[in-house]
């Protein structure tokens, strides 16, 4: 096994030298360190795990993880809840994760917010890359320190990330179409609406999934909606109301990001249907309690444990072990849940 005193008498150095190299600390002329990490790259030096983590533990990372924590943003409370108790775990590696909470998504807001956690001194940074001003100026600020991200619920193909950790929206609109078409006998008139922005990745993605299946594979099926874009109600229910009093013979609703919840209640109580079949995302504790009561019909969860832990270590892996993902996205799965399965 290669040592590091085997690579500093090659390079001719001091082992303190080889060891600040190897473990990524400041204090070393940089072609002293291009000359050590080649010396220890043709030995084949490989450090020890035990070494690694030892390591971390003295040098205290520390990782900064954005939550979304707005009335329309419930979903976010799920990633909470998963990536603190991942936390609680890494703490014991010598890592502590910061816990930024946005409560507003309203541009000065954020500018504020952003410029907090910009003078934080983080190692690492997981934040879902919604599409505002703000956070797109505050992503070009990290690449250019060169801050290590990982992005989750939503991908930013113009900035770069160690990886993306969340929802494939096309596949999840494909798999709400055909729960729409066997919930109707696929034959029937159909609406698509949201809460959140219709222009968000997540919306326009799962909205593009759903007409493109019921187009190719449901011929029977009329979407109300199909020419206009999806129907919008993050503040006001009347465009969606007035569309479900219309089309009396509806039979169901395909309500992408539900926010709040109180977009399922607006639904039904516009239509004349009362058997009106409600296909939705997510899996928060309101909509566990409307499934139970036959009000939704069936959702699709995007595992939101998962969008919670994985960033977090897969944040620990490259900062300790200098580890990369394989792949750069990595899809959460796609789980249906209806009232037999609660």
């Amino acid at each position: 096994m290669v040592t590091i005193k085997q690579i500093a008498d090659e390079a001719g150095v001091s082992r303190g030298t080889v060891d600040r190299v190897i473990n990524h600390r400041a204090g070393v002329n940089p072609d002293t360190e291009k000359k050590v990490r080649k010396i220890a790259e043709q030995l084949g030096y490989q450090p020890s795990v035990p070494g690694k983590m030892l390591a971390a533990k003295k040098k205290k990372i520390e990782i900064g993880f954005i939550i979304y924590d707005t009335p329309v943003a419930l979903f976010f409370q799920d990633i909470y809840a998963a990536a603190k108790e991942k936390a609680m775990e890494l703490e014991h590696l010598g890592v502590k994760v910061r816990f930024y909470r946005a409560e507003s998504l309203e541009h000065d807001y954020m500018v504020s917010f952003l410029e907090k956690v910009e003078r934080e001194p983080l190692d690492g940074l997981i934040i879902s890359p919604l599409h505002l001003p703000a956070i797109t100026s505050f992503l070009k600020k990290m690449e250019k320190i060169n801050m290590p991200m990982v992005f989750y619920n939503l991908d930013e193909e113009e900035s770069n990330c160690l990886c993306y950790v969340g929802c494939d929206y096309k596949k999840a609109g494909r798999v709400a179409a055909g729960l729409v078409a066997l919930s109707i006998g696929n034959c029937g008139k159909v609406g698509i609406a949201t809460v959140l922005d219709k222009k968000s990745p997540s919306s326009y993605e799962r909205m593009t999934g759903f007409k493109q299946e019921i187009r190719k594979n449901y011929p029977d099926i009329e979407i109300i909606n199909d020419e206009e874009h999806v129907l919008f109600g993050e503040n006001d229910y009347s465009e969606i109301i007035n569309t479900v009093r219309l089309h009396k013979d509806l039979k169901a609703m395909y309500i992408i990001n539900p926010g709040d919840c109180n977009i399922y209640s607006v639904v039904l109580e516009a239509s004349e249907n009362k058997g009106l079949k409600i296909v939705t995302n997510d899996l928060l504790k309101r909509q566990r309690e409307l499934l139970g009561q036959g009000v939704i019909t069936a959702t699709i969860d995007q595992q939101p444990d998962v969008q919670g832990t994985l960033p977090l270590q897969i944040l620990y892996d490259y900062l300790v072990f200098n580890k990369k993902m394989e792949k750069n996205k990595i899809f959460t799965e796609l789980h249906i849940y209806i009232q037999q399965n609660l």
